[in-house]
């Protein structure tokens, strides 16, 4: 028993000897810590945008701590709404000696533009002879930077492309194309799908207005759907053709705008889009096109072209519609058709970057099985924010509930209590949204000028008229001089809103027609 205890007590010695090594351990490690402190910051990155494991090197002791809490091993990163600077605090210890130490990185958002995204496309045939109607196939190469580092991120041969837009198609040769992969595909961060966008935003020589947009969204309780954006230099058969924004193509998918829709059914998911160029293709209304009371809808959804979808769905969206309207109209029972604060939410972004769009095309509205009519997703706005020599496009002046505009816009506002509720939603809107997009606009401009940079060296378009630039955005010379005009431009346009809708005409639903 005495053999036992003496066994017990020594190895009780040794735990303690082990336990105590560095409070024996006198010897100053200063110089050897400062060193490793060196190797250390050489290893983290200067931007992170993914998990990154942090530096463990044997034989020290490391504690990390960012915005006061403690980190174990590994930072997680959390997409921030923009880019934003951070400060990783480190303790080195060996020993009795104990040093502190500081990394300065930028935790970067998946629209910045230091992710330096890039997309390669190889084509058959020259892209001069891509056109809108036909797709060729594409090799993709999607590269971006994680972490600090450049990777391949997606490299696919099954992929297509072909053209796309309207007046944007004949604007340039920089053109927007639309980017079908053969199966779901997730490319830098976005919601797998097979169809993207490229943007060309010629036009926009900010490249803001899409994203400022969507990032107004993001932000809004009764809006259903932001789309992903992100910033890409995109080369074509080894030619750099410029700065693009990518993002997602409008559709009923189930990764992204989901909306349950059964052809046999008729009471379904249905998914409308306004678009007045169908007066200018010969169609007929009544089967995959409704026209209520001069207003055309195309129905994507239910699909017109899949079994079981016949013209008594279009029948029902078309009755349906003029209830909503017919209800507008009368200033009753439009709470059972149609969901006000979507409605509402919906017409605050188009009323204050005056898009011009508003009552012409590319708004969309949806409406699920038993649910009500809402409004959404918000799609082209390249043309906004003052970027319209051919509309009324200053900061003052109500632009969208008119005849002539959005009938819809318009039916809503002429009732009191909506109006009383725009409003409110939009002094909310002034003083708890646009903050935050005031404080996002000058850190991602920051982030993609020297992309844009590139781009106005390919196309020499600055200084120059650009089909329907205004003269104040046409006479600008530098990418910060245009991200100046659409930051003024917003904050003129908001004050003006702000205090309009305050005023004895706009409560008695006068609007300047």
């Amino acid at each position: 028993m005495k053999k036992l205890n003496m066994m017990i007590l020594a190895i009780l010695f040794l735990f303690m000897l082990a336990g105590c090594e560095g409070i024996l351990d006198t010897t100053d490690y200063t110089d050897v810590i400062e060193s490793l402190s060196e190797t250390v910051i050489d290893e983290l990155p200067a931007m992170i945008n993914s998990d990154f494991t942090l530096p463990d090197p044997d034989g020290f002791s490391i504690t990390w701590t960012m915005d006061d809490a403690v980190i174990e091993n590994k930072i997680v990163y959390e997409r921030p709404f923009y880019d934003q600077e951070k400060t990783l605090e480190f303790t080195i210890k060996k020993g009795r000696t104990e040093l502190s130490f500081e990394h300065t990185f930028t935790l970067t958002a998946p629209e910045s533009g230091l992710n330096r995204n890039r997309i390669y496309l190889t084509l058959p045939v020259s892209l001069g002879q891509v056109n809108k109607e036909d797709y060729v196939s594409a090799e993709v190469k999607v590269e971006t930077e994680v972490n600090g580092e450049t990777v391949i991120e997606h490299e696919t041969d099954q992929a297509q492309l072909r053209g796309r837009g309207n007046s944007t198609w004949g604007l340039s040769d920089k053109k927007p194309y639309r980017l079908r992969f053969d199966n779901n595909t997730s490319i830098l961060g976005m919601r797998s799908a097979k169809n993207y966008v490229l943007l060309a935003d010629h036009s926009d020589k900010s490249f803001m207005r899409n994203l400022i947009v969507q990032k107004m969204v993001s932000l809004m309780n009764d809006l259903p759907y932001a789309l992903e954006v992100r910033y890409v230099e995109l080369y074509v058969n080894d030619e750099y053709r410029g700065l693009y924004v990518l993002t997602e193509q409008v559709e009923v998918h189930k990764n992204k705008f989901a909306l349950t829709s059964v052809p046999g059914v008729l009471d379904t998911g249905y998914f409308l889009e306004m678009d007045q160029r169908f007066y200018n293709q010969n169609i007929e209304p009544g089967y995959d096109w409704i026209v209520v009371r001069s207003i055309p809808y195309e129905i994507k959804e239910p699909d017109p072209d899949d079994v079981g979808y016949t013209e008594h769905h279009a029948i029902y969206i078309f009755e349906y519609m003029i209830e909503v309207e017919n209800a507008l109209i009368a200033k009753s029972g439009y709470e059972s058709l149609i969901d006000v604060n979507n409605w509402i939410d919906h017409f605050i972004i188009h009323e204050l970057v005056k898009n011009v769009d508003v009552g012409w095309s590319s708004v969309f509205m949806y409406k699920e099985q038993g649910g009500v009519l809402k409004y959404g997703p918000l799609w082209d706005f390249d043309l906004a924010i003052g970027n319209a020599d051919y509309i009324d496009y200053g900061p003052t002046n109500f632009y969208g509930m008119r005849q002539y505009k959005n009938r819809m816009f318009k039916l809503m506002m002429e009732i009191p209590e909506i109006r009383e509720q725009f409003k409110v939603k939009y002094r909310n809107f002034y003083d708890n949204i646009l903050p935050i997009i005031f404080d996002m606009i000058p850190v991602i401009a920051d982030s993609i000028q020297p992309l844009a940079n590139r781009n106005f060296l390919r196309w020499e378009i600055m200084g120059n008229y650009v089909w329907p630039n205004p003269w104040e955005v046409w006479t600008l010379t530098t990418h910060p001089e245009q991200v100046t005009y659409v930051i003024s431009y917003l904050s003129s346009r908001s004050v003006w809103l702000y205090h309009a809708v305050g005023t004895t005409a706009y409560n008695n639903g006068q609007f300047g027609d």
